[in-house]
This record gives structure tokens, sequence and C-alpha cells, in this order.
């Protein structure tokens, strides 16, 4: 998922627009083809999604008659792991479904409540099997495997099984978390988008229009108007803290809950729990982020650049936070309507081969309903892609497609995922490894961000074009600090909370404002932007997610490197490793395919370095 990155663009690539001609990034008379088709994609009707439901239910049962006699005998080991990965396809088909139902419409929420009810039924009627593939022993596990060479193929279930021993409980103890763990933590998510939606946002007027604040932020951050943009700013945050006391007590009654619950299953909190999963430790971690902070002034250098600029192309005083993306009206930035964004994705990403293009082109045409991206009341925020082995198709969610630049590159990101999915499938890769860390596949996805930028910056002639897309580039690769900045602020606060009966707002604020700093240069300037934690819906829906993205940047990075400096060499290496799933740790994958280490202690330094060579060539431009 993206979040906002406020950019002034008011024209179609490709030429100047009449003043009196209002830009359109879906025509009205298109707007209805981006809408989800559940029933092609999905069920084809309610009663079809029952009966289906039902079918699931009968092969869980089947999976349940091997309870206790598991590992009794090769065929009966073979027999559950081939249950489990149908039971995780057919399941996962409704969830998903069910999710996608409460995203489109938040008013939904019988969807969302039995999405999360069959989420924790499958958790609990088939947590038997972890407990009883971590008790096979070697010598057992090697006759079955001399006996059933098929058994092969899940050797990496088994070895994962092992490996989680020491944080599972009994079957009994097991059971009943699964049917507590949704209910301790699903409210919050819940919780938070209530507040949102009863948040009074307020309105702005720009010219003639009246635009919301809420559903039309990018338009009036994008304003060519000052006021407009400082409103639009000023309102967004009022509006956030007149709902100040609700996101406190979501975020420190989520952190209580998480660490105890992961104390539970003898982790030391929910953070060792989180980078557990991870394959590192809370140590590696911090570290990482220590590491990238104290190359802050990397980041902080392009802010000042770009703040220089802005102040000698506009005149202003001071620039202020919502300047920052300002161009002059002489020189307008791009806008990308729904047709000029499927061009761009598909002329950039054609690089990675025809198979990709082929699946990239099949999910951006809205004649096969994959696309949900035109605003509504009552939508989730963010953009997401969806799919699962065993689901034909997967899917793209957006908020809100306005056709500025964050839009192409959510579009971009979120095919990552999308393309991924599907070359899993196609590869046959087992359900049991369609899952993995989820740095991996963000890496795959901000990698998309980085070639489809890259692109438009090499094909582009024109100067100040050119700039523009070299600062978009540096935008997106700078993730690494803004990325590392927000998983930072969480752990502090994750360690506030955990260490304090009463964590107030004020504290939060604190926090959020103090590790800011260290990373950008607004923190000091903007007092209101010491409330950015309030507005990072993975706090409240993805509890510690950001650790995934610090780490999916670093590697983007690493690829990009590799990409540009042997293309033909890097592309099927990098293919092979999407197709590939989960079938070992990454640290293994990542050597296999692309001899990348993830512990290298240079692979910080040397994304640093690209961003600082980059800076270098984008202040060359600067200077002509």
């Amino acid at each position: 998922m993206k979040f906002n990155v406020l950019v002034l663009m008011i024209l179609l690539v490709g030429g100047n627009v009449p003043a009196q001609v209002k830009f359109e990034a879906i025509p009205k008379e298109l707007a209805p083809k981006y809408k989800l088709d559940f029933n092609r994609n999905f069920f084809s009707s309610a009663e079809t999604q029952q009966a289906e439901l039902k079918r699931a239910f009968a092969v869980l049962e089947q999976l349940e008659k091997l309870k206790g006699k598991v590992t009794a005998t090769a065929d009966n080991l073979l027999r559950s792991l081939e249950l489990s990965d149908q039971v995780s396809t057919q399941f996962y088909r409704h969830i998903i479904y069910l999710s996608l139902r409460y995203a489109v419409n938040t008013k939904d929420e019988s969807s969302n409540s039995e999405s999360s009810r069959l989420s924790s039924e499958l958790s609990k009627r088939t947590s038997f099997l972890q407990q009883e593939l971590m008790r096979i022993n070697n010598r057992t596990l090697a006759k079955f495997l001399a006996q059933k060479p098929a058994l092969k193929e899940y050797g990496f279930v088994i070895e994962s099984a092992r490996r989680y021993a020491p944080h599972t409980l009994s079957l009994k103890e097991e059971e009943l978390l699964a049917e507590i763990e949704p209910l301790a933590s699903d409210w919050t998510a819940e919780l938070f988008q209530r507040a949102l939606d009863r948040t009074q946002w307020g309105q702005v007027k720009a010219g003639s229009e009246t635009l919301d604040v809420y559903q039309q932020f990018q338009e009036i951050a994008n304003s060519p108007d000052r006021a407009v943009r400082e409103d639009g700013f000023r309102k967004t945050y009022a509006a956030l803290a007149s709902q100040r006391d609700i996101y406190t007590f979501s975020l420190t009654r989520l952190i209580k809950t998480a660490n105890r619950l992961a104390r539970v299953r003898n982790y030391k909190d929910r953070a060792d729990e989180v980078h557990f999963d991870m394959f590192l430790t809370t140590d590696e971690v911090r570290n990482m982020y220590e590491k990238i902070a104290r190359t802050g002034d990397t980041h902080k250098r392009f802010q000042r650049m770009r703040v220089d600029r802005v102040k000698k192309q506009s005149g202003y005083d001071e620039v202020k936070y919502w300047d920052r993306n300002f161009s002059p009206a002489n020189s307008p930035l791009p806008r990308f309507s729904i047709a000029e964004t499927t061009r761009i994705l598909k002329d950039s990403l054609a690089v990675l081969g025809p198979e990709y293009s082929r699946e990239l082109a099949a999910l951006l045409d809205p004649a096969n309903g994959r696309l949900d991206i035109v605003a509504g009341e009552n939508r989730v925020p963010g953009a997401f892609a969806n799919g699962f082995l065993g689901n034909p198709q997967s899917i793209f969610f957006c908020f809100n497609y306005e056709g500025y630049f964050d839009d192409l590159d959510a579009f971009a990101h979120e095919a990552g995922h999308a393309v991924h999915f599907q070359l899993m499938g196609y590869n046959k890769v087992r359900p049991a490894y369609s899952d993995g860390p989820s740095y991996f596949t963000e890496s795959f996805s901000m990698f998309n961000e980085l070639v489809m930028i890259d692109h438009l910056y090499t094909m582009e002639k024109d100067p100040e074009r050119k700039i523009y897309y070299l600062e978009q580039f540096m935008t997106y690769a700078n993730y690494l600090y803004s990325n590392t900045m927000t998983a930072a602020m969480e752990q502090a606060i994750y360690d506030k909370v955990g260490g304090s009966d009463n964590t107030s707002a004020d504290d939060i604020d604190a926090i959020a404002k103090s590790v800011g700093s260290r990373f950008s240069i607004w923190f000091d300037k903007q007092d209101e932007l010491k409330m950015r934690w309030m507005d990072v819906h993975h706090f409240y829906d993805a509890p510690m997610y950001y650790p995934n993205y610090v780490y999916a940047q670093l590697l983007a990075l690493k690829y990009y490197e590799l990409y540009k400096k042997d293309p033909k060499k890097f592309v099927p290496k990098y293919l092979d490793l999407m197709r590939n799933g989960f079938k070992a740790p990454p640290s293994d994958l990542l050597k296999k395919f692309l001899n990348i280490d993830l512990r290298d202690p240079q692979l910080a330094p040397n994304a640093v370095g690209i961003l600082d060579d980059k800076l270098d060539e984008l202040e060359v431009l600067y200077k002509k």
C-alpha cells in the first residue's frame, strides 16, 4: 500500500489542456468499467458462493479426520499436507472475496465480520497440523521420504513447523487463541475506519469549486492556489486532531494486547514475533533502522534542494510544507489519464519480458473486471492488490484514481504484487509456498516503481519534465528514509506503551516528532506533523508491517543496481525468483537466484550510494 505523495500536476502528458476543459482521470462514460466484477472473478452468484463454501468445509472435515494421525504413516503425512493446500486455497477465496466486499463498501460490516470469522475458524480447526508436524523426528521423516518421495516437495513446510515449535502452545491453547485473537485485534482496524468515516473533514473553496478535504486530498494538495493547499493541509490535521482520543485509545490498547498475546507464545513482545516471522531478530532490525537514520542527511539534502528550487521559482519568502511540490505556471507538470497510465506501465515494464507484459496487460484491461479504482462513499483508504493460488485472477483496488503521479506509481507498485501472484500460479507453486515474508513481495513492487520512473526519466527530452521525473525517482527511492522513519516511529511507540501504564497522545506526539526529525527537515518546521502517527492506517490495520517496507526498499534498490549494470543477465534470474514462491528462507532464495546477501553490511550503504549519485545528477540538472 502507498501513502500520499503530494505532487502538483495539472496537465495531460504530451500537451497543453485548454483552460476550459476539466481534466478527467477516468472519463465518466468509462467509470463503470473500472469496478470489480465479483461475479466474473470470484463467484457467479451469492448461491454459488455459499455452495462453494460448503464444499470448502467438506474438505476441511476430511483434513480433520487425520487429526492425531498425521505422522502415523507416510501416506497420512502426504495426504494431510495435500488437503491443507486444498483447504487454504478454497477458504482464502472466500476470505478475500468478503474482505473486498467490505473494501468497496465499508457499510457492509457483515462481509467484514464473516471474513474474520472464516479466518478464525480456519486457524482454529487446522492448528493441530502444526502440532503434529513439529514433533516428527529426523529418523521418521527420513523413512517417510524414502517411502513417499512426493513428500520432498513439503520439506520446507515441515522445517518451518519445527522452527515455530518454541512458540507453539498445546492444541487446546492454540484452538482457544485462534478464537480469541480476532476478537482481540480485528476491532482496531474497524474502529480506525469508523473514526475516518465519521470525521468532519470539511471542504475547501477552490475558485468556483468546493473540494472535499478527504476524498479530493490530491486535487487540493496539488492546487496551483497556495491558499487552497494550506487550507487543505490545516483542515486535514484539524480533522485528525478531532478524533485524537480515539486514535490514542485504539493504538495503545492494540499494542498492549499484541504484546500480551506475543508473550503467551513465548516471544519477548510483538516486535520479537514480527521479526521472527521475517527470519530476522529485533536487534538486527533496530540496527538497520539506526544505520539508515545516521545517513538521514542524504534525504534532508534532497528536501533542501527542493526547497531552494521552489523558493527560486515561486518567489516565496519562506517555503512551507504545502509548497514543497510547487510548480510554476509556465512549467506545468503531467497528469495522467487512465489511458496514459496504462500505456506508460506497459511501455516501461516491457523490459521484464513477454510473460510479465502479458499478465500486466490482462490486469490493466478493464474488460476483465479486475480493477476497482473509482471514488465513492465508504471505501477503505489506500491501495492494494490481492491474489492467491487457486483463484484464476489477481485484482487491484485503490481508494480513488485521480491521475496524479502517486496514482501512476500506485499502479506500478500494486501491479508488481498482482503479476507476482500470476507468475507463481502458472509455475504451479503449491499453496503452502505462496506466502512468505512480506518484504520479498514488497521488494518486487518497489522495483517496479523504480523501473517505471527511470523509464520516464530516460525517455524524456524536455529539460523541465526530465528534472521532474528525476525528482520523482528521488521521492520514491527515498521511501527508504520515510519508511524507516515510520517503522522506527512505530517501534518507539511500542517501546513506550510496553513500558508504561498510561501513554498519552502528547507522549506519542513527542515520539513522532523526535523520530521524524532524524529523517526529515519538516518535523522541526511544521508542528502538525507530530500527529503523523494518526494518519498511518497500517498502525491500526496491519500493525508492525513497516519493517517489511524498509527491507523491501533496500532490496529494490539492490535489484535496480543489478538491473542497470546488466539487464539481460538480471531479468531472467529475477523472474525465476518471482516464480519460485517461498520454498526456503529468504536469505537462501536471494543468494540462490541473485547472489544477494540479506545480511551484507554494505546493503544499506550501497543503497544510499545510489541515492547520493542520483542527487548529484539532479544538482547538475538544476544548475542547467
